[in-house]
């Protein structure tokens, strides 16, 4: 028959495992599905962060694409100029030399070269900027079409603005290799207060010495190249509302996809928010590396409005040009929600897997727990009635060993006895002689009589009050109760301390007035016990002094005892093993080896109480001893009331 408790346990048995896997279930998918939530937002602030920064490289790419390619227009210009005046100078030598060669036999050399000049006088090229000039390898000018007054005079000493002769050395390059390209810098006819890189080719006439060349101002034929590399960029576009932007450094709109823009100072524009656009890209462009600015665009192309733009700017410090395009920042959200909305379905696919792949599980793990719960269910039945039998077992070992542990404290209460007794007997054998013999040879006093029965009958109620006390020690108590720790040692007192005074053993006692709870005559077999262990000890040596140290300690949580002595204490080997059952050092004779084993059972199993022993060297009356310690420890518990 199964106890409530125990049918209550039966059932946690069988439905605990059950209710721990729905648990543990629930839980991993709340988990998971959490983590795949967290999966989510990380992903889709990485999506986020990786079409940010993806947009914001392609802008920057765009506007680097750009920048090589004007720095390699650039680069190339020079070389283009010098081409283009090399083959016009070839043109002009190869007309020279044609009517020189047709007229060199028919005419003066004064004719000839009125012919020449006639002849180039006309010639204009490069938007009508270009010229063609003839200079003699001694320094004099012969031809010049936009300043003829210096024909005919030297123009050696004519100098650019660093000091150099500009005839000079192109004489000397003239000289070395008949031809050749010289640099200097040149009023324009349009400007004459400021001076010009300009680049000639010169050819060297060999009949007349003559050199015939012309030149190029380098920023004339750049602003050629600018408007073609404005017109170029013109016509960018990337993805469906991307293009290139140009603003000068005053803040003129070179290129933009506005047409409307292009010329305009644009230096004061700012947009809904108050930012100053046009500046902050200048000031952006001051930077080598360039930057990343955000504002309110004035037009985008596809809806022709406002609309807030991330822009990339570049500046290039040749031209004092800056480059500039951008992405906008709608379009941004509007391809980050598309593909958030592909995640979030792809998302909920693989969370609804989970759910219907957490939901099997669950299931397999419910029957595999309904079926283990039922093996435990049946192992616990089984296990119980192997607890009972091993119970029954301890049960009748223990009743055993209590009623071996009673025989051997008889014997000793027995030994008491008759040690108690052998005095008063001796006395009652005594005078009871004595009355006999005064009545066989002499005359009985009354007197003598009468105080001889006195002392006999107190005697006898001595031995009476010995026989009251050592059956008080052996009745039996059933039910725990509350008793004097005080009385305890006095009973104690009565029971041993006239054997262990015969033996010279002393006891000193320090003992509290308080009480504790448990079974009274069974703590006093425990006291009993540990006091017979030390007086068997004392017996196998000799000792000058022999001491027994009857302590307590009460704190406010609990109760302590300690008896030691100091009889040399335990062997160390053994101290651990001395509460086994049938464990002694005593001759058979004397031990059972069951003394201490029930001490332990009585303090801990009886009266939830702890005993230990250690060894422990003291100094008591100015001398050191050593013996062994006992402790034996209760908790305190609140006596409301003794009875």
């Amino acid at each position: 028959m199964l106890s409530k408790k125990e049918i209550k346990l039966i059932k946690l048995i069988k439905y605990t495992p059950i209710f721990i896997v729905g648990i543990i279930c629930l839980i991993i998918t709340i988990l998971l599905s959490i983590e795949k939530n967290v999966s989510l937002n990380k992903e889709l602030e990485t999506l986020r962060k990786d079409y940010l920064e993806r947009n914001r490289e392609v802008i920057k790419n765009e506007v680097d694409k750009v920048y090589d390619y004007i720095s390699h227009q650039k680069s190339i210009s020079e070389d283009e100029l010098k081409h283009n005046l090399k083959i016009r100078v070839y043109e002009a030598y190869n007309l020279v030399n044609y009517i020189y060669e047709k007229y060199k036999n028919k005419e003066s050399k004064e004719q000839i070269i009125t012919r020449i000049k006639d002849s180039l006088k006309a010639i204009r090229f490069n938007d009508n900027r270009g010229y063609y000039y003839i200079d003699s390898l001694d320094g004099i000018n012969i031809f010049h079409p936009i300043r003829p007054e210096l024909e005919n005079h030297s123009i050696l000493n004519i100098k650019d603005e660093f000091g150099n002769s500009i005839l000079g050395e192109v004489i000397d390059n003239a000289k070395k290799s008949k031809e050749s390209y010289t640099t200097y810098y040149w009023a324009k006819p349009e400007d004459l207060k400021n001076k010009y890189k300009k680049i000639t080719f010169n050819k060297v006439f060999e009949p007349y010495n003559f050199i015939i060349g012309t030149g190029e101002y380098l920023n004339d034929f750049e602003n050629i190249e600018k408007k073609e590399i404005l017109s170029y960029i013109s016509t960018i576009r990337y993805d469906k509302n991307g293009y290139v932007f140009v603003i000068d450094e005053k803040g003129v709109y070179l290129s933009h996809i506005e047409k409307s823009y292009i010329g305009l100072n644009r230096i004061d524009l700012k947009d809904q928010n108050g930012f100053m656009i046009t500046k902050e890209i200048l000031n952006l462009a001051l930077n080598e590396k360039g930057g990343y600015l955000k504002y309110v665009g004035t037009i985008k192309p596809e809806t022709k409005l406002p609309a807030e733009k991330i822009t990339y700017v570049r500046g290039f410090k040749d031209w004092n040009w800056t480059i500039a395009t951008g992405f906008y920042t709608d379009e941004l959200e509007k391809q980050i929600s598309e593909k958030e909305l592909e995640i979030k379905d792809k998302y909920a696919n693989k969370l609804g897997n989970l759910l219907l792949i957490s939901l099997g599980l669950t299931g397999i793990f419910l029957v595999i727990s309904f079926y283990i719960s039922r093996k435990l269910e049946k192992r616990f039945y089984k296990y119980k009635q192997q607890v009972l039998n091993h119970i029954k077992q301890d049960r009748e070992k223990d009743t055993i060993l209590a009623q071996q542990a009673k025989m051997a404290a008889m014997g000793e209460m027995l030994e008491n006895i008759a040690h108690q007794w052998r005095q008063p007997l001796s006395s009652i054998s005594t005078i009871s002689t004595g009355i006999k013999i005064q009545y066989e040879y002499a005359e009985v006093n009354k007197e003598d009589v009468i105080k001889s029965m006195s002392t006999i009958a107190t005697t006898t109620k001595y031995l009476s009050q010995t026989i009251d006390d050592f059956r008080d020690y052996f009745n039996p108590q059933k039910e725990p109760a509350f008793f004097n720790l005080k009385t305890i040692f006095e009973k104690v007192s009565d029971l041993l301390e006239p054997q262990l005074h015969l033996k010279n053993i002393q006891i000193i006692k320090d003992i509290d007035d308080v009480y504790i709870f448990g079974m009274e005559n069974e703590f006093l077999q425990v006291i009993i016990n540990l006091l017979n262990n030390s007086k068997d000890e004392f017996e196998t040596k000799e000792f000058e002094k022999k001491y027994i140290f009857i302590d307590t300690k009460v704190t406010e949580d609990e109760i302590s005892v300690i008896l030691k002595d100091n009889a040399g204490g335990i062997d160390e080997k053994i101290i651990d093993k001395v509460f086994e059952s049938y464990f002694t050092t005593k001759q058979k004779s004397k031990g059972t080896g069951i003394g201490l084993y029930m001490s332990k059972q009585i303090v801990e199993k009886h009266m939830k109480g702890s005993i230990l022993v250690s060894n422990e060297s003291y100094t008591y009356k100015e001398k050191s001893y050593t013996g062994a310690k006992f402790l034996i420890t209760f908790v305190q518990k609140k006596r409301e009331k003794i009875i």
